[in-house]
């Protein structure tokens, strides 16, 4: 049978169409078993999470974004645990080089699995001394967060029903974008951050020295030696040269001064932070700057008995101790320097010339 052009055309038009349909029906099928790919690799997790723990696998919580990953890299999770690891011992170069292992290993399209390794990157950077570095870094972070915050929600209603949702990505991509904003105003290399760590308020020297309660209960407080470890954490400010502070231990919450204690629930303190920090301010202001009246800190960790605690834990409390000490002294913002203890992520021990500088300035004036 002779097919003549003006026959071939819908013939043709017809065999498009049919490959169309089905290559919708394909894709739509895959979006669907990806899903469900994601929603059984988070109970998967949840089950087996601390037998493969218990075998050194590396292991990830998932996330919103995990649905639209395309393929896993072990490799890559082994390298940013390692990077981890490195942070929490003092080696930031190498944790740099961690992370950019993993980085490299990770295919474009694994947005949630970039993000945090960039932004792993960038704290470290940070602390290493390397700003522009980590501005870079936190740049291209803020980006694959908000991808991958866009990329959970095509999954539409059936990633609703998985409980995949991009809210967390998209939340912490606009924290992101606040910090690379103001990352852009500040000077990490002056004396101080009087300006950019602000604002600022501060104690009576009237009021010298500050009554200090280290919680001692079972359910908010600490066992004996978490509790030195904590008082010798917060000394450090009044061991700083030129330093007004002075501290007393006090043995009740009810009239002390500046109150630390753990946290009775979980929601008392943000995703992603350690420590929280509030204070109570004085009715009348000195010299046009606010005094305080009471400060309290959370500080969270793994429990009341020391004995449980490894170095690393024992290093993570101290850190969280001497940070939000500075907060409970006046210091409302913080340090956009990650060499200075009261940078927002820095995992240092020991204060700053920056710190010390910024204590005395603020207590001079």
């Amino acid at each position: 049978m002779q097919i003549t052009v003006a026959r071939l055309k819908p013939l043709l038009f017809g065999k498009l169409l049919a490959y169309c349909n089905f290559f919708i029906q394909f894709r739509n099928q895959f979006g669907r078993a990806v899903l469900r790919f994601a929603a059984f690799k988070q109970k998967y997790l949840t089950v087996f999470g601390s037998i493969a723990l218990s075998i050194g696998l590396p292991l990830s919580a998932p996330s919103s974004a995990w649905a639209m990953f395309y393929g896993f890299n072990q490799q890559a999770q082994a390298y940013e645990h390692e990077g981890d690891n490195l942070m929490d011992t003092g080696y930031y170069e190498q944790a740099i080089s961690a992370y950019s292992q993993a980085i490299n290993l990770l295919p474009y399209d694994a947005v949630q699995g970039r993000a945090d390794a960039l932004y792993a990157r960038a704290v470290a950077n940070d602390v290493a001394g390397h700003f522009d570095q980590a501005s870079q870094d936190y740049s291209w972070a803020r980006d694959y967060y908000l991808k991958a915050a866009q990329y959970a929600n095509y999954g539409g209603s059936q990633a609703a029903e998985e409980g995949l949702t991009g809210g967390y990505d998209a939340n912490f991509g606009q924290q992101l974008a606040n910090l690379v904003r103001w990352r852009a105003t500040v000077n990490p290399n002056s004396p101080d951050y009087f300006v950019d760590g602000g604002p600022m308020k501060a104690w009576s020297l009237r009021k010298m020295p500050l009554k200090v309660y280290i919680d001692d209960s079972q359910g908010t407080g600490w066992s004996q030696d978490l509790r030195d470890l904590i008082w010798r954490a917060i000394s450090s400010w009044t061991n700083v040269s030129g330093s007004p502070i002075r501290f007393t231990q006090w043995y009740r919450a009810d009239d002390a001064d500046y109150i630390i204690t753990r946290p009775s629930s979980s929601g008392q303190i943000a995703v992603g932070s350690g420590g929280f920090t509030s204070g109570v301010d004085e009715a009348q202001s000195e010299n046009g700057k606010v005094m305080l009246k009471q400060s309290k800190s959370l500080l969270s960790c793994p429990g009341y008995d020391g004995s449980g605690y490894s170095q690393i834990d024992r290093n993570r409390l101290y850190n969280l101790a001497l940070h939000e000490c500075g907060h409970a002294l006046g210091i409302g913002g913080h340090s956009p320097s990650g060499m200075d203890v009261m940078y927002w992520k820095a995992p240092i021990l020991k204060l700053s010339d920056r710190d010390g500088a910024t204590l005395r300035r603020m207590y001079s004036q």
